[in-house]
């Protein structure tokens, strides 16, 4: 956009909304290849029931379970008791401030933060949560405390795809051995990049 934002375009005939949990569930070979040391990825990209399979079989094969769910997801995934079947939870602040039903503009970002964590945790006490808030930072809850650290500042040219490469940077990290603080670290980084890009 003109504003230099960025924003996901979903068409109802794309390969992404052909997948659903007949499909992921024809991937059961892999499931058990990688069983107890693999990465299951459950993005907004795909329809929830297939994230929701996706989680199902992570959990069965014990992979580590990595989600994201949209504003309008959140209370629906909530009430079915899907984050139950997830290690790292990664949203951005709206997303977050929909989980809890609150209004996003009616408490800082910090509040929102503290909110979230408790809400969420009370629900599954060993998620780790990612949230982040754009061009101010995010915030991770490693299980035991909450991490701030600011955004880089950069040139932005859009910010499409920026939280795909936070996350894909925060996925990284833990693989290298990183703790989820410094793993926070290396996800600014990557997202920092991304919105440099036009791409």
């Amino acid at each position: 956009y003109t504003d230099k934002s960025g924003g996901n375009m979903t068409t109802d005939d794309s390969a992404c909304s052909s997948v659903d949990g007949e499909f992921v569930s024809r991937a059961k070979k892999e499931f058990k290849k990688y069983s107890g040391r693999g990465i299951a990825l459950a993005v907004p990209e795909v329809p929830l029931e297939a994230r929701m399979k996706l989680l199902e079989l992570a959990t069965k094969y014990r992979l580590f379970r990595v989600a994201s769910f949209n504003s309008e997801e959140m209370s629906g995934v909530i009430e079915a008791g899907v984050l139950e079947k997830v290690d790292l939870l990664c949203i951005n602040l709206d997303e977050a401030a929909s989980g809890i039903k609150i209004n996003i503009n009616d408490f800082k970002p910090d509040q929102i933060v503290d909110r979230a964590v408790k809400a969420f945790t009370n629900i599954n006490p060993g998620l780790h949560l990612s949230i982040t808030h754009g061009k101010d930072g995010s915030y991770v809850w490693d299980g035991t405390e909450i991490s701030y650290l600011p955004a880089i500042k950069v040139d932005i040219v859009s910010t499409a795809g920026a939280g795909d490469a936070f996350t894909s940077g925060l996925i990284a990290g833990i693989v290298a051995g990183y703790s989820l603080k410094e793993a926070q670290q290396l996800a600014t980084l990557a997202g920092s990049c991304s919105v440099t890009s036009p791409h």
